[in-house]
């Protein structure tokens, strides 16, 4: 399948400079190749400026143009520096399209700076080499245009960003994404620029009457929009962000013209185009959210009407549902080489001008990628079941079901259940499971240890901080003790009351009994305050207070340990409170009353022995302690270290097993699109022949076909490559190769390849033979006389053709009319194809001087040879498909009532009423459905017409038709021309097949882009016929109404089927018909110039020369600079051949 590639618009500037080589100042400018939409404007503005002040190439600045008399005298000018780099042998040569047409390039600025300055006198010759060299200057890296389709939740925008390494493509529940296209292209430099488009206000009108009727139920009754998702939901969420200040209640008494009318800022909008340029993706998104986001997520669930009223006022209309097409421009790397994302919505659309550019791109597109959740693509869907029965009816009339064309993407490889795919897969034995698992268990079994270690330490840290706290306190009552003794003051201790102290009397109680002090009395309180001043002054005691903050404790670490000893003053009261309301008073009083019995002196130095074995017991506890606390520190960064590990094992685990499912995955995809081919190829063999229909026979190697396949993980890519902050830590891969994101990326760049090496060598080829063509005109020709010369300009000179004369368009005219359906091949070629002008702007010829020259001979011929192209098509459509239309009519026909019906029963009832609303056309396409039996029928016997050469014989006897008025040439020369002859006509017969190559390819590019036009034109002709049906079928209303919708819409398909399918059938070869008779005006055209071309290549032969001195010098400095032009080209040929066999382009 041949698919043209349209190139990008070359620079503007360089066009206007380049434009005077030949072209009389006031003249149409060189034909570029722009963006369709953008065409015309372009043109116009570049005529405007020509027409202001011609400009001119910076090497001929004040110097006359080619063939004035001033240029006669002029003095030459010195040469100018070449404009590309130059080689001494192709090995030196790294060899990329990209960089062949930049040299390419160069050379041809070069060769106009040469011809430039040569008086060529024939006219023809001059209007020829212009022709060519504008042709050659508007050659640039060709674009592939790759459509995203995939149903809400596929993950579409996810992957795109992925792919772009960007977050271009906003993502969080902005509605206007999935609902217009977005096409994404290549720009240089940091910038992002973006285009967006907004509806005209006939086709704003026309979706604001669907959406109003929307909001009503079956019996004209308002809508309450409770349910976002439904039709009135949507609809009303649409119109409301628009006009947030119409009430629902008001808003349907309204007519669409009354609503648009109600804001003047809105109505200017309509029609425009905004352009949004920031410095980085998120300035980007800043500037374009505006257009795009959804008020709804800002304003949150939460709000009362007086709140949405004051933020609907505060905020302001959105314009998300008034845009059409979006385009970027950004500097993504993958989309480097000249792929184009366009990213696709669903057909679920009430505005039909979106549902239109959607079509009108998936026409276009040379690559579909197919989204879908890895879970639902193998799970619920197979390949073929996820794509349907019509897409695959029309890629494979396309002839595009069984290659490149489509690439399946399963999305979210991330989303993983591993207990599921272990057992599904039946992966339990598996080595590299098994050791992922031990170690996971390993890990676990060596948490629980360190968390008991842990548990353990911080226990034991408990009970050591407590007795440490005892301790502490028993060795600063000691301290109080001996001050109160030295001071000869009362003292009566209580955690060391074995002895009275000397002078000391103990408190009695009302009741007289003896009892401790407690620490709520005055003495109590004051021995404390005196307490703990002394063990702020007393250095004795630094050692025995743990610092919460030790120089090798973690600030971050603070185990239960740390926290009790952290808290030891404190608790030293919570210990007394606790003696107290514990009753040991009675306890304490009996062993006073002991301590008494045994009236033992307590002294100084028995207190500071006393107090020296405390301060030993609390050293050793506190050595304990800190020991306990480093256990149970060191425990915790075990557990941590150890909690990274298993996370990183069950990663492992994860990733294991999603490569597993992806595996799988793939080559049950790649089974099913084998066996999706397979059922298509047996259907068309039944239906062409049941009788002899055998289903073991196979049409092709099904075993060849390979789909393209990727299982991605766009959100862990974008978790590795932190490509949004704070996203978080990737659930399956490590790596990003794993995610095959970067394998889609080498993908993408993969699909530019062939349309690349196929520009860059037509280019080179084309360059080859313009530049042997000059060449050979500036070769020395003295050595011929004047009188061989003569008699060869007699015969085969002549001037320029009236191509009304011998037009096979003209002749025909009446009976074929291109237009009449819409096909218009000759813009197509104007706009996309290389080297030939549509025939409505060729300029009209004088009748030649000699009607037996070279060109006219030609002419004739080839027009000739263009009927019989032409009458060979039809014969080749009738044979082909004529008779597999009628069958195909007849089985949709026939089936055409149930189709109705089951399309009607098969959802809801407010869904069938959308779809009567749009003709038709909503969530399904009922329609399609009813054509779908026809182009079933049709599919395989249509795309095999198509892929055949069509104009294999033809090329065939143009060439020979060519190489016959050579050789005719040849023996009219007299013997002193013989040798030159020859060369010129082998470079003639060169040139012409190059040329005629070129041609043919474009003509056959066209037809392909046409026939894709044509075989989508059924269903559209289906809605026409249904139209008044759908119409009557909403008028029903009350009850009842929509099993009268129903009846009215399968009584009318019943007695509408015979036009539907017979007359559409007809249509069909009435359009094929029509296409053959254009491509053979274009042919006509096109042909008429190779036929003025080949003249000119042999004019070499008869023509004068100007032999002035100046002319000669410029001749011969030309003659030098033409050969080693002609080297360099013939390395870069040879260089990309050497490429070539090697496998190594890119």
């Amino acid at each position: 399948m041949l698919s043209h590639i349209k190139p990008e618009p070359i620079d503007e500037g360089r066009v206007l400079q380049e434009r005077n080589v030949f072209q009389p100042m006031g003249t149409s400018s060189s034909k570029v190749k722009p963006e369709p939409d953008a065409a015309e404007a372009m043109l116009g503005e570049t005529m405007n400026l020509v027409d202001e002040k011609p400009i001119v190439s910076r090497s001929a600045t004040n110097t006359p143009s080619v063939g004035s008399k001033e240029n006669k005298d002029q003095v030459p000018v010195a040469p100018s520096a070449p404009q590309y780099d130059k080689y001494t042998s192709p090995e030196e040569i790294t060899y990329n399209p990209e960089a062949a047409l930049k040299t390419g390039l160069g050379i041809v600025g070069v060769i106009k700076e040469k011809i430039r300055l040569l008086d060529i006198g024939n006219q023809m010759r001059k209007d020829v080499w212009k022709k060519e060299l504008d042709e050659l200057s508007a050659h640039s890296t060709p674009t592939t245009l790759i459509a995203i389709c995939g149903a809400t939740g596929a993950g579409k925008s996810s992957v795109i960003n992925a792919v772009l390494d960007d977050t271009i493509v906003p993502t969080s529940g902005m509605r206007a994404c999935t609902a217009v296209v977005t096409e994404i292209a290549y720009k240089p430099g940091r910038s992002i620029e973006g285009d967006v488009s907004f509806l005209s206000r006939e086709e704003w009108k026309a979706e604001l009457q669907i959406l109003l009727e929307d909001l009503h139920d079956e019996n004209g009754k308002v809508k309450a929009p409770t349910d976002m998702k439904s039709e009135a939901g949507v609809a009303w969420s649409k119109v409301h962000a628009v006009y947030p200040q119409i009430p629902l209640d008001f808003l349907v008494t309204l007519t669409a013209d009354q609503i648009i009318a109600r804001d003047p800022g809105i109505e200017r909008t309509l029609g425009t185009t905004r352009k949004i340029s920031a410095a980085n993706s998120k300035e980007f998104g800043k500037a374009i959210a505006p257009f795009i986001d959804s008020k709804e997520k800002k304003r949150g669930k939460a709000h009362d009407e007086k709140t949405s009223k004051k933020n609907d006022k505060a905020e302001g209309p959105a314009l998300w549902p008034l845009i059409r097409i979006v385009k970027v421009r950004c500097p993504a790397k993958a989309l480097e080489s000249g792929a184009v994302l366009v990213d696709l919505p669903g057909t679920a659309d009430a505005n039909a001008a979106r549902s239109s550019i959607a079509q009108g791109y998936m026409q276009r597109c040379q690559c579909v990628w197919i989204l879908a959740p890895v879970t639902r693509a193998v799970d619920d869907k197979t390949a073929k079941d996820l794509l349907g029965k019509a897409f695959k009816t029309q890629l494979m009339m396309d002839g595009n079901y069984d290659t490149s064309t489509v690439t399946f993407v399963a999305t979210k490889t991330d989303d993983i259940s591993c207990n599921e795919i272990i057992t599904a897969l039946r992966l339990e034995d598996d080595p590299e499971l098994l050791e992922i698992e031990d170690k996971i268990r390993q890990y676990r079994r060596d948490e629980n240890e360190k968390r008991k270690a842990k548990e353990q330490a911080d226990a034991e840290g408990k009970k050591l901080g407590q007795a440490f706290r005892e301790k502490r306190a028993i060795v600063l009552e000691y301290k109080e003790w001996i001050r109160a003794l030295k001071d000869d003051k009362d003292f009566e201790p209580t955690l060391t009351a074995t002895k009275k102290a000397k002078g000391s009397q103990p408190q009695k109680t009302e009741s007289g009994k003896k009892r401790k002090s407690s620490g709520e009395s005055p003495k109590a309180k004051r021995r404390k305050s005196n307490r703990d001043a002394d063990d702020e002054d007393d250095p004795d005691l630094d050692g025995f207070v743990v610092d919460d903050h030790d120089s090798d404790s973690d600030s971050d670490i603070m185990s239960d340990v740390e926290s009790v000893v952290s808290k030891v003053t404190a608790s030293d009261k919570d210990s007394d409170d606790e003696r107290s309301e514990n009753g040991d008073d009675d306890v304490v009083e009996d062993m006073v009353e002991e301590d008494e019995e045994s009236e033992e002196e307590v002294t100084v130095e028995s207190l500071k022995a006393k107090q020296t074995i405390a301060e030993d017991e609390a050293r050793e506890i506190k050595e304990k302690l800190e020991a306990t606390k480093n256990t149970a520190r060191d425990a915790l960064k075990q557990l941590d270290k150890l909690e990274t590990r298993l996370a990183k094992a069950q990663r492992q685990k994860n990733g294991f097993c999603a490569k597993a499912r992806n595996e799988y995955s793939r080559d049950s995809l790649k089974e099913d699109w084998r066996a999706g081919v397979r059922e298509m190829d047996q259907e068309a063999a039944m239906q062409k022949d049941p009788d002899n229909f055998d289903p073991s026979f196979e049409a092709r190697d099904y075993a060849a076909i390979n789909l393209p396949t990727f299982t991605v993980s766009s959100r862990d890519y974008i978790r590795l490559t932190k490509q949004v902050e704070g996203d978080g830590k990737p659930t399956c891969f490590s790596d990003t190769k794993d995610t095959q994101i970067p394998d889609l990326q080498a993908w993408c760049h993969s699909l530019t390849i062939s349309s690349r090496e196929r520009t860059a060598r037509s280019f080179l080829q084309k360059l080859k033979t313009f530049a042997a063509a000059v060449e050979s005109y500036l070769d020395d020709m003295n050595n011929v006389s004047e009188v061989d010369r003569a008699q060869l300009r007699k015969r085969w000179a002549s001037d320029y053709e009236d191509p009304s004369k011998h037009s096979r368009g003209e002749q025909n005219a009446q009976t074929y009319d291109p237009y009449d359906f819409g096909f218009n091949l000759d813009r197509y070629l104007a706009e996309y194809g290389e080297g030939f002008e549509p025939q409505a702007q060729t300029p009209q010829e004088p009748a030649p001087a000699n009607p037996g020259g070279v060109a006219p001979v030609l002419k004739r011929k080839f027009t000739e040879l263009v009927d019989e192209a032409v009458y060979n098509l039809h014969d080749i459509f009738k044979a082909g498909l004529e008779e597999k239309l009628k069958i195909g009519s007849a089985t949709a026909y026939a089936m055409a009532y149930e189709t109705s019906m089951n399309f009607g029963n098969s959802m809801h009832w407010s869904t069938f009423r959308a779809h009567l609303r749009r003709d038709g056309v909503f969530r399904r396409d009922l329609n399609a459905e009813l054509c779908l039996p026809l182009t079933s029928s049709i599919a395989k016997s249509w795309g095999e017409v198509f892929e055949q050469d069509l104009f294999a014989e033809f090329g065939r006897q143009t060439t020979l038709a060519i190489e016959k008025v050579i050789e005719e040439i040849k023996d009219s020369a007299a013997p002193g021309l013989a040798e030159r002859c020859n060369v010129q006509g082998n470079l003639a017969t060169e040139d012409a097949e190059t040329a005629l190559k070129a041609m043919i390819q474009v003509v056959h590019e066209a037809l392909q882009k046409e026939q894709k036009e044509i075989s989508r034109s059924l269903s559209p002709h289906v809605q026409e016929q249904l139209r008044d049906v759908y119409i009557r079928a909403m008028e029903e209303r009350g009850r009842g109404s929509v099993a009268r919708q129903k009846d009215v819409v399968n009584r009318g398909v019943q007695d509408s089927r015979g036009d539907m399918f017979a007359g559409g059938s007809n249509i069909l070869m009435s359009k094929l018909t029509l296409a053959a008779e254009t491509v053979g005006k274009a042919l006509d055209a096109s042909l008429s110039e190779l036929a003025r071309k080949v003249e000119v290549l042999m004019s070499v032969l008869w023509e004068d020369i100007n032999t002035t001195t100046e002319q000669m010098v410029i001749r011969s400095a030309a003659v030098e600079v033409m050969a080693e032009i002609s080297q360099q080209i013939q390395f870069w040929i040879r260089a990309e051949e050497s490429r070539r066999k090697q496998g190594t382009l890119v």
